[in-house]
């Protein structure tokens, strides 16, 4: 319908054209009678689902089912950086095995003592330092999106990582997640959802070693963990890691006020919260403010990254088999957004 207000100029012009023969006004109104169409073609084919995969074939860039034009002039902005991300994430697909055999034959730990592997972020190996990070971790993601594979991943490169430290696992998934972790020379604590005593148990040695560890650093004045091994001091650092948050605090309320303790003092005592929940629901704003390093795994709703911190939106990427994808924002903000492996 929007092409019939051109008619009247059209008609007029190519009347005056004819009556009194000037070829100037006959012309201009062929050439409105063209932009109409034009603009039709340009819409459809500018406007159209960037989510395809990106391919070249020699002569042609493809975005999905879509040619783009071969002057890159006729290019629309954001396609120029839908063809970088997906070339990159082309590249990055061929060597993925490699790298995750490397990580491997390594155990995932990183280039630095308290540093582990964690995956790919674009054609680069990942690491990540939980102290320096966070120095809390939450981990939201629904159900199948793998958030339990990057929390076994997390404790698989603690487990191996160059520096000491304790590990206390609670797993309320009925144990599937930690059980291979449960002789593990490091780790001191493991609970799960059916043995409901070991979660008492641990719950009050975490609040027996948050107050041990405050009185050993006032005895000398050290401000935190740091201070305290220059001064020749031996004390390790203390990862306690929770899977299914929500479901533990439905079955252990009085859970919730050791946590919202460690999350607020355990930085500088050396004690660190990592912790996994379906949603940003039952996490208590005393214990959210603290858990500032977060990672959203799979894709999530704008509403919900907002709500979690992020800045960012999601991006459409294409999935790569025995590989998920999950965006990290570091406590002082950095965004990045990393692929993992799964199954290994």
């Amino acid at each position: 319908m929007q092409g019939l207000w051109f008619l009247p100029s059209v008609i007029f012009g190519a009347v005056q054209g004819f009556t009194t023969g000037s070829w100037q006004m006959l012309l201009f109104a062929l050439l409105s009678l063209a932009v109409w169409p034009l603009g039709r073609w340009l819409k459809k084919n500018r406007d159209f689902d960037l989510s395809g995969a990106v391919t070249f074939d020699g002569k042609d860039v493809w975005i999905g089912e879509h040619r783009l034009p071969r002057s890159e002039l006729l290019w629309r902005r954001e396609w120029h950086q839908v063809i970088w991300d997906g070339l990159a994430e082309q590249a990055a697909e061929h060597s993925l095995p490699d790298v995750l055999r490397a990580a491997t034959a390594n155990m995932f730990r990183g280039s630095h003592g308290e540093s582990i592997w964690l995956g790919v972020d674009r054609d680069q190996d990942f690491e990540f330092d939980l102290p320096r990070a966070g120095p809390h971790l939450l981990i939201i993601g629904a159900t199948g999106t793998g958030k339990s594979e990057l929390l076994r991943l997390l404790v698989t490169g603690w487990a191996n990582q160059i520096s000491e430290l304790d590990l206390t696992l609670v797993d309320f998934k009925g144990g599937a997640t930690m059980a291979r972790f449960a002789k593990h020379p490091r780790v001191v604590g493991l609970a799960t959802d059916l043995e409901l005593t070991d979660v008492v148990a641990i719950a009050s040695t975490l609040e027996r070693q948050l107050i041990a560890r405050q009185a050993a650093l006032a005895e000398i004045e050290a401000p935190n963990i740091e201070e305290f091994w220059r001064r020749g001091f031996n004390l390790k650092r203390h990862f306690i890691v929770i899977d299914e948050l929500g479901e533990l605090l439905r079955q252990h309320p009085r859970l919730g006020a050791v946590l919202e303790q460690i999350a607020a003092r355990g930085r500088s005592l050396g004690m660190h919260l990592v912790i996994t929940n379906q949603s940003m629901a039952g996490i208590s704003r005393s214990l959210l403010v603290n858990l500032r390093a977060r990672v959203a795994v799979g894709e999530m709703d704008p509403i919900d990254l907002s709500q979690l911190g992020f800045r960012g939106r999601n991006q459409p990427r294409i999935m790569t088999p025995g590989w998920r994808v999950a965006k990290l924002k570091t406590g002082d903000g950095f965004e990045l957004e990393f692929l993992f492996p799964i199954g290994f």
